[in-house]
């Protein structure tokens, strides 16, 4: 009982104060990502998905070339083109519901 500290005490203690100055880092470490996470999101919140935008963008090219081709019933597939941009543009309709709606115009040309 001469040496309180022994090798595998030593060890022990070593390998437990390591542990937890790793443990203290990585914590610290995610709690400084957590938060610039949660200031993107936050500045992010009102915006529309980007491709999900351009996606609509090209499907309404679409729609107006087909349209004024000739290719369908101009009148009937450019009635409902121009309520909906107009519901899109008043914000009455939603981005992925607007997309679909879209798809349906483009269902009808082909």
């Amino acid at each position: 009982m001469n040496e309180i500290l022994t090798t595998s005490t030593a060890n022990f203690f070593y390998f437990m104060v390591a542990g937890s100055v790793i443990v203290y880092l990585i914590l610290k470490f995610d709690k400084a990502n957590r938060q610039k996470l949660n200031k993107v999101l936050i500045e992010a919140k009102d915006v529309q998905p980007m491709l999900m935008r351009k996606s609509a963008q090209q499907k309404l090219h679409t729609l107006k070339m087909a349209a004024h081709n000739g290719k369908t019933d101009r009148t009937l597939v450019e009635k409902q083109l121009d309520e909906l941009v107009a519901d899109y543009d008043k914000g009455h309709i939603s981005l992925p519901d607007y997309c679909n709606k879209l798809n349906r115009l483009l269902a009808m040309t082909a």
